[in-house]
Parts: structure tokens; sequence; C-alpha cells
């Protein structure tokens, strides 16, 4: 199958799966085609680089993604700061090691909003590391389609 290159029709061409990365884990996010559905994927518990892409393009094969979507934080005034430039290079690798695209979106805010949105569902649990960082993830991919979505 051919992978489309253009961003508004890969919501529409297969599962994409989206990354909130973090220093301690990648949070992981699928969608389903069309792409109104989006669901968390749990995450990866961070290690090195290598084991971090192996473990990242193994979730993408083992769900039949046509694409990952990365977000990049950046600030009030759009700029990236040293945890974006983290990222970017973190990307730059992923891309290097992947067969499908990799593509980046701002993920402003994802975390405080995944964290807010979690402790509302469960006020009496407080939601672990994992669960916020899952839920992250859920909101990039969200915003990814919402912004790519029309194919």
């Amino acid at each position: 199958m051919t992978t489309p290159s253009e961003p508004s029709s890969l919501s529409h061409a297969g599962r994409l799966i989206a990354l909130d990365v973090g220093d301690r884990r990648i949070g992981l996010a699928v969608s389903i085609p069309p792409g109104e559905l989006i669901l968390p994927a749990g995450y990866v518990q961070r290690r090195n680089r290598r084991a971090d892409i192996t473990a990242i393009l193994d979730a993408a094969n083992n769900r039949d993604a046509v694409a990952i979507i990365v977000g990049i934080p950046y600030d009030a005034h759009g700029r990236q700061g040293e945890q974006a430039h983290k990222i970017q290079s973190f990307v730059r690798a992923l891309e290097r090691a992947a067969d499908i695209p990799v593509l980046t979106i701002d993920e402003s805010y994802t975390s405080h909003a995944a964290e807010t949105e979690l402790r509302q569902a469960a006020p009496d649990e407080p939601p672990s590391p994992g669960d916020i960082d899952s839920a992250a993830a859920v909101a990039i991919l969200r915003r990814f389609v919402a912004q790519h979505g029309q194919g």
C-alpha cells in the first residue's frame, strides 16, 4: 500500500500513532480510520535512543500505522525551548529509522489538559504518569486530525 505524503489524507489512509515524548516516558495513542476514534495506547519507558526508537517502530508496525505524529512543545510565544530542541533531535533520528512518514505538530499544553481531564474523570484516583503521557498523546493526535483530517 502506498502511503500518501499529504497530511490531510493520512487520517483516511490508515491508522496513525501519536507520541508525547518526555524524558522518562513516551506516551502513545492510535487512531482508527478515518480518524474519528482515537485511543490511548500505553507508553514506552525511556531507556536509550536506539531502544526507544525500536519500541516506537514496533508499536507502529503492530498497529499497522501509516504515519507517526510527534508533539513538539512550543512556549506561549510559539518558540521552541530546550525540550523542543531535544524532541526535534529525536524526531530526526526517528525519521531516519522509519519507513513511514514522521510528522510533527504543536503539543502545547496537552499534558496539562490530559491530566486535568483524567483527574475530572476519576477524582478519587490520581492518574499515573503513564496514563497522563498516553492521554497527552491522544490530545496530540486529536489536534493533528482536527487540523489535517479533512482530506
